[in-house]
């Protein structure tokens, strides 16, 4: 697929979040067709690689943040448990943003990694404009804690890399495809920089929902 093709694809899906944030006000109904649509996603995805052996667990494995956050927003959803939402929210804005603008697939991917590639980056924004309309408020201590966690599963993800040769988190190499990374410097400058726009999506991200404790008060 093009970058073309990529930015019409995310374009649309763009539209169709702002038509979604514009014009419907029953968050519930919101999280009733997200839970749809992250259901969905994760059951053709791994339902079709499992089916036709193309499964590999060393690049489709939940150890992306992105990936992460989604499972953890179809897990809070079916327990009811809002106690993760403010690190979801915060890992899924910026990372649904990269999805959108970005692509760590080849050509020849396969269609099924596509339509996950589109539908989890759109579910993970579609969550955070949710969260955002049912006045969500992240603290200082959400924020620090959410840091503290990303730190522990980043370790985490380096040594799975290490033991399994894997590049999650793309610790070992840049990602594949057409995206940022492709301007930036080869290990370990590129992913000092792509630590570094996290840290600046997490702050954005939280001053952000802070505008929900004002319109609260």
């Amino acid at each position: 697929m093009t970058i073309s093709n990529h930015f019409i694809i995310s374009g649309a899906l763009s539209c169709i979040l702002f038509l979604f944030y514009s014009k419907v006000t029953n968050t519930e109904k919101l999280y009733n067709l997200l839970t749809l649509l992250l259901v969905l996603n994760f059951l053709s995805f791994n339902v079709c690689l499992f089916s036709t052996g193309n499964f590999d667990y060393k690049i489709h494995l939940p150890f992306h943040l992105c990936y992460l956050a989604e499972l953890g927003i179809l897990i809070s959803i079916i327990f009811k448990n809002k106690k993760l939402y403010p690190w979801l929210v915060l890992s899924s804005l910026g990372g649904g943003i990269t999805g959108f603008t970005n692509s760590n697939l080849l050509p020849d991917s396969m269609t099924i990694e596509y339509t996950h590639l589109y539908l989890s980056h759109f579910n993970l924004l579609f969550f955070t404009i949710i969260a955002y309309k049912d006045k969500l408020i992240i603290s200082k201590k959400n924020y620090s804690q959410s840091i503290l966690f990303n730190g522990l599963l980043f370790i985490f993800v380096i040594f799975f890399n290490k033991n399994f040769n894997s590049n999650y988190w793309f610790t070992n190499n840049k990602p594949d495809g057409q995206n940022l990374t492709c301007l930036l410097p080869a290990w370990p400058g590129y992913l000092l920089v792509l630590i570094l726009i996290g840290f600046l999506s997490y702050y954005l991200t939280f001053k952000l929902f802070l505008k929900n404790k004002g319109s609260i008060n």
